[in-house]
């Protein structure tokens, strides 16, 4: 079958599956009117033998995409398209990159004389792309720790054959690992725990659009990362000086993400582009901060606003204009504000058709001089029952800078990150009183809507009273 006849067939095949507009499907003539007009009970044995059938053609079909990423490979061809691998080919073709990089490791698989059970099945619409590739990534996790004879690689890969889902493969697997690793390393032989060359991290998008995050380290890498982690990890009291409502993943997640926060505020790093790598937020031109619109003169020191004259058409607004990261996709306007407020941000204004109004400037933020006083100020995180050490804060703008606040001691306050949210998101404002010391309201209290917000005092400044004299 060319590659003329296989778009024939897949026609007539989409044909059948499918069901043509202004067709009566009560005189079911394809497989798509008769799943429109299937019966309870009637046609159940019928519509279990359809799945069953669609199922192995789709199986069929991974398969065949899978081969024809080796036969890409093998002929050079993403060398001509100027891309780096059959992956890209697929991507560009409209596949998913999870799609595409898991067909491009099962064409990889194909050559390899030990899964020639698993692409058997793949191949006959027994096993689905997911489990094969589940299949082989096991096969390699396990060779990866183990010198396998012929006998371990055939019992590893019918074991894993036989598992029920993709993640009992992998942990099939990783039992297997763990059996057949000698319980006393030879003589010279580096202990798997010990081994930097089987360190693994992957970042996967999530469909609400967080990244979850899998690290596998060597006991040396681990026990850094834990020692960064630690003191980043303690429970700090709530304002009120109850104990900390976060759990230890949160708090071991905001660890994390202190340690790569602080890892970006220093120079001595590797660049990206030929600059140091931060935050790249790209904000549509017609974006509402707190009310307010951000053109392209906001946030951007500019004395004058630009404007482009655009026909009718062409002044449409983009229903779903949100500000952008570089590498995390779409974000809400606070968010926006909070990282414009203190991130060293390479900020691009966009108009309504994504072409550039004015890619700005990077952003001046809190002068040393102004850091220091801070520090003296403050002593660390001023919100109320924090205290962070300074390094770990970020300067905050009371006035935000896009909105006309200066960069100064009586429009600055010290925030870790995780008080830095809370502001942004949380509900909970701060301001300079007249004693140039910042104060911080709660949220308003929803069963108690009318009651004062009280001010509280900076941590520094904290006594057990709320009363102004006490200061």
């Amino acid at each position: 079958m060319d590659a003329t006849t296989l778009t024939a067939f897949t026609d007539l095949l989409s044909d059948d599956l499918t069901i043509p507009v202004g067709t009566d499907i009560d005189t079911p003539a394809n497989l798509g009117q008769f799943l429109a007009r299937a019966r309870a009970v009637d046609d159940d044995r019928e519509l279990l033998a359809v799945a069953a059938a669609v199922l192995r053609l789709r199986n069929v079909a991974d398969y065949s995409v899978a081969a024809t990423c080796a036969a890409i490979e093998r002929v050079g061809l993403p060398a001509r398209k100027h891309v780096r691998s059959a992956a890209a080919i697929l991507a560009e073709l409209g596949a998913a990159p999870a799609v595409a990089y898991r067909a491009a490791r099962l064409g990889q698989a194909i050559a390899d004389e030990h899964l020639v059970s698993a692409i058997r099945g793949l191949r006959d619409g027994a096993v689905s792309a997911e489990h094969g590739d589940a299949v082989a990534s096991g096969l390699g996790h396990v060779a990866g720790r183990v010198e396998l004879t012929e006998a371990d690689r055939a019992r590893v890969v019918h074991s894993l054959m036989v598992q029920t889902s993709p993640a009992r493969v992998k942990e099939k697997a990783r039992a297997w690992a763990i059996k057949l690793a000698p319980e006393v390393p030879a003589d010279g032989e580096v202990p798997v725990a010990e081994r930097d060359d089987l360190n693994e991290m992957t970042l996967n998008r999530t469909d609400d659009g967080r990244v979850a995050v899998t690290i596998d380290f060597d006991i040396v890498a681990a026990e850094e990362l834990s020692a960064a982690l630690d003191p980043l990890t303690r429970p700090v009291p709530e304002p009120d000086g109850s104990q900390d409502r976060r759990s230890a993943k949160r708090r071991r997640a905001d660890a994390m993400a202190q340690v790569i926060r602080t890892y970006l505020s220093h120079s001595e790093r590797p660049e990206s582009g030929g600059v140091l790598p931060h935050v790249t937020l790209s904000v549509p031109a017609a974006v509402v901060i707190n009310g307010q619109v951000l053109d392209s003169g906001a946030g951007l020191g500019a004395r004058q606003t630009i404007s482009i004259p655009m026909s009718e058409d062409e002044t449409a607004e983009d229903e779903t204009a949100v500000p952008w990261l570089g590498f995390g996709g779409p974000i809400s306007a606070r968010t926006a504000e909070l990282i414009m407020c203190e991130a060293s941000v390479a900020l691009a204004l966009l108009d309504d058709n994504g072409v550039p109004l004015n890619v700005g400037r990077e952003k001046r933020l809190f002068t040393p001089g102004i850091r220091k006083a801070l520090v003296l100020r403050d002593r660390g995180c001023a919100f109320p029952g924090c205290g962070a050490p300074p390094s770990w804060c970020d300067g905050h703008h009371v006035e935000h800078w896009e909105h006309g606040g200066e960069t100064s001691l009586d429009n600055g306050v010290l925030l870790c990150r995780r008080h830095h949210t809370l502001i942004h998101h949380g509900g909970w404002e701060v301001f300079i009183g007249h004693d140039r010391q910042p104060w911080f309201i709660p949220p308003a209290d929803p069963d108690h809507p009318k009651h004062r917000r009280e001010p509280i005092r900076s941590n520094a400044r904290r006594t057990l009273t709320l009363s102004a004299s006490a200061a």
